[in-house]
């Protein structure tokens, strides 16, 4: 029994670990993110994005191939992996559609606030689908978190009605998403979900391009910071976070996330040269407080 309790602890522990990588990663997405030039129709963006994932995958495959690592799943496992692919590609193409749309309309700062709703929404179908519960200072961390964000990110001069809507709803996909992984994916290898789900919506992306006329070749630059962003956002990261969701509660998991925000303003030095305000120093500060509280107070019945 005692083994047994430690066990889920380490499990607790790590799943928290890889929540950070996911913020990471994710914090690496949005700075190339803004590196793309708006000429590129969202569209464009958003399959660029999910193929540059898909091309890191298949890459990472061959040289584990190559190096003889048995860490990959059968080709006559696949069938496993039909539902969560689909139902992941549809969810996924939507909230990217949606993200990109916030992106260009109320501009990153703002997107990246409003995407924070994933806490609410995750809480809320977390309870609804999946049982979870949180206790009281939990939820005084999450508020925590989410007000460190509002703090980072919140820009008055660029915020508009539009790309906030669509931000909430993009938020509302991504938490969809989380909650069908969960569900579905529970014994299933997280690194071939991201691996399947990116092979999805980029077969979604191509096709509605050529449909639409709308189908550019990029600029190299451009080109090699989508493929970039794509690897980084939506592959590595998901891939943590669908990890972590197995380990988690995808509440927690997605109110752990907010952390991206400050690394999102270390970046913003490194590669923009930009120094950060007061304000959001302090912001961090708070998101780091709520993260601090979600840990301590994080008080499973492991008995």
């Amino acid at each position: 029994m005692k083994k047994d309790v430690t066990n889920k602890k380490s499990d607790l522990l790590f799943g928290y670990f890889l929540v950070m990588g996911t913020a990471f990663f994710t914090a690496f997405s949005y700075i190339f993110g803004k590196k793309v030039s708006e000429t590129l129709y969202p569209e464009t963006v958003a399959f660029y994005w999910f193929f540059g994932a898909f091309l890191f995958a298949l890459i990472k495959r061959m040289i584990f191939s190559i190096c003889g690592t048995t860490f990959r799943v059968p080709l006559k496992d696949l069938h496993k992996y039909k539902d969560v692919m689909i139902v992941s590609s549809i969810v996924t193409v939507f909230g990217v559609a949606f993200w990109v749309i916030a992106l260009r309309a109320a501009g990153p700062p703002v997107t990246s606030f409003l995407m924070k709703f994933q806490v609410v929404f995750s809480v809320v179908l977390g309870a609804l689908f999946l049982n979870e519960r949180l206790r009281s200072l939990e939820i005084f961390g999450i508020i925590l978190t989410i007000i460190g964000g509002l703090v980072i990110t919140y820009d008055t001069s660029i915020f508009e009605l539009k790309g906030s809507f669509y931000a909430i709803l993009a938020a509302f996909c991504y938490s969809c998403l989380f909650i069908i992984v969960r569900k579905k994916g529970t014994n299933l290898n997280m690194m071939m979900v991201a691996t399947l789900r990116s092979l999805g919506v980029s077969i979604v992306g191509i096709l509605y391009l050529c449909v639409s006329g709308k189908f550019q070749f990029p600029s190299n630059i451009d080109l090699i910071n989508m493929l970039i962003g794509g690897t980084c956002g939506a592959y590595i990261g998901k891939a943590l976070q669908f990890q972590a969701i197995k380990l988690v509660d995808v509440s927690r998991t997605t109110a752990v996330t907010p952390l991206e925000a400050v690394f999102v303003v270390l970046l913003t030095f490194l590669f923009f040269d930009t120094v950060p305000s007061s304000m959001k120093l302090f912001g961090g500060g708070l998101i780091l407080t709520g993260v601090i509280f979600l840990l301590i107070f994080r008080k499973d019945n492991f008995n």
